[in-house]
């Protein structure tokens, strides 16, 4: 079929645009595959009513990046075609965020279509990867470890982004710039022997067809019969998930003996659905933290995983339970002087620390959790008032040794949000008094005790 009406098919039989057409905006790097697909749709534009923009994302690698601009410009211009520039420090942003160049240029690109359709209110954003690029994906998928959806290779469609060009060989590109004159650029990166998708099509997809001529089209055949599947199985995991989630104020969590009884299958699947939704496609879990999850689920044992920095899941007896991790707060530390109250910003809180004149020990009792009494002889050097350390240890009034700071927030039931903003009064020596808690052993009344400190936490920016 003459590539113009392959991708016309495409874009129907895949409802891939909107009937009242829009902006599309291309994925336009200059190489032969995005210019073909760029000149196509400007073909299409009025059968499509839509109106071609055009995307090119500087990626800071190549010297020749800038002779590349201007191809695209000179492209652009004779086609009437609206091109976005921008540039991006890849090398940057893969040392930044430890990713390979291919990752961190890959998602750059996203983030700069994703902005520019937000800017534009385009309909979508059209990428220019061929049957050869679909061929190559599914390899690289098998070669890293998939399920089923890896199988499917690239969506023709998800979210704002369409791939018109997915029944095209990358040769009919080709063979349509030379035809119609069109100029394109090389990226000589493409050669690059350590990146795996040159290496998958120059050595594995040659050895494959010599071994099997028919192997791609068997391969994209099984990728469309895993996509009706997948489709189905879709439609039965969320129903599954929908009756076995609760949404609280603490987070969500999933009743692990309704999630116990599923299949095996369907509990892989609801979980991966179930984080996806937090963590994305792109961020979920390898099988393995998954299954781990999934047999501790299973047979009810407590256990915890820190999936993103703000996103964590333990297991009990009763539920799997998603925690959102609020960033945990700077440290913070302020000087107090008896007779001064001390505003706590990070805690909403006012700590007032006052000398008590006069009074019998023994007759003396906290009114509230939020007071304490101290023997004053008990403080080494200077008192502040800050949030506790991680590792830090406490003696509480009462214990024979000391414990951990974080076992004590843990015994109390303390909200995980709360722990590590809890004003606690302290000296040079360690922790003096935990609010709601308790004091240190070492600071407690005693028949011997001549000089007693009241100190008294006001909530919720309430001046004392």
């Amino acid at each position: 079929m003459e590539i113009l009406e392959r991708v016309r098919a495409t874009i129907r039989e895949r409802q891939l645009l909107p009937s009242s057409g829009g902006i599309v905006i291309v994925g336009y790097s200059g190489g032969a595959d995005s210019t073909a697909l760029l000149h196509l749709l400007t073909r299409l534009q009025a059968e499509l009513n839509i109106q071609v923009h055009a995307a090119h994302l500087h990626h800071g690698m190549r010297a020749e990046a800038d002779a590349d601009v201007a191809v695209c410009q000179r492209v652009c211009a004779a086609l009437g075609v609206p091109l976005h520039v921008e540039r991006a420090n890849v090398p940057a942003l893969a040392h930044q965020h430890k990713l390979s160049l291919e990752e961190a240029g890959r998602n750059a690109r996203y983030a700069f279509f994703e902005r520019l359709t937000h800017q534009l209110n385009a309909a979508a954003v059209a990428l220019a990867h061929t049957r050869d690029d679909q061929i190559e994906t599914i390899l690289i998928n098998l070669l890293r470890g998939t399920g089923p959806r890896g199988l499917m290779g690239m969506p023709y469609k998800r979210d704002f982004i369409i791939r018109p060009l997915l029944d095209v060989p990358r040769e009919q590109t080709h063979r349509y710039c030379a035809e119609q004159g069109l100029p394109t650029v090389f990226d000589i990166t493409n050669l690059d022997p350590h990146q795996l998708r040159r290496r998958v099509r120059a050595e594995l997809v040659p050895t494959l067809q010599a071994i099997a001529p028919a192997f791609d089209r068997h391969l994209l055949r099984l990728a469309t019969i895993i996509e009706a599947e997948e489709a189905w199985w879709e439609a039965q995991v969320r129903s599954a998930l929908c009756q076995v989630r609760h949404r609280t104020p603490d987070g969500e969590h999933v009743a692990r003996a309704a999630f116990a009884e599923l299949p095996l299958a369907l509990q892989r699947r609801l979980l991966r659905e179930w984080l996806r939704e937090h963590l994305g496609t792109l961020n979920l879990p390898p099988f393995e933290v998954i299954e781990g999850i999934r047999q501790a689920a299973q047979t009810g044992e407590r256990t915890s995983w820190q999936l993103s920095a703000n996103l964590r899941l333990t297991t009990s007896p009763e539920a799997l339970h998603l925690h959102s991790a609020t960033p945990e707060p700077a440290p913070y530390a302020y000087p107090v002087s008896p007779g001064t109250p001390v505003l706590i910003p990070e805690a909403g809180a006012w700590l007032e620390v006052r000398p008590l004149e006069g009074v019998s020990p023994p007759i003396l009792t906290p009114h509230t959790p939020d007071e304490a009494l101290l023997d004053a002889d008990a403080v080494q050097g200077q008192l502040v008032v800050r949030n506790g350390r991680k590792g830090e240890r406490f003696q509480p009034l009462g214990m024979p040794a000391p414990k951990k700071l974080s076992d004590i927030f843990t015994d109390r039931k303390v909200p995980r949000t709360e722990r590590w903003r809890l004003p606690l009064l302290c000296d040079e020596t360690g922790i003096l008094w935990i609010p709601t808690y308790t004091i240190a052993e070492r600071a407690k009344i005693t028949p011997a005790t001549t000089r007693i400190l009241h100190a008294r936490l006001y909530r919720n920016d309430a001046e004392p």
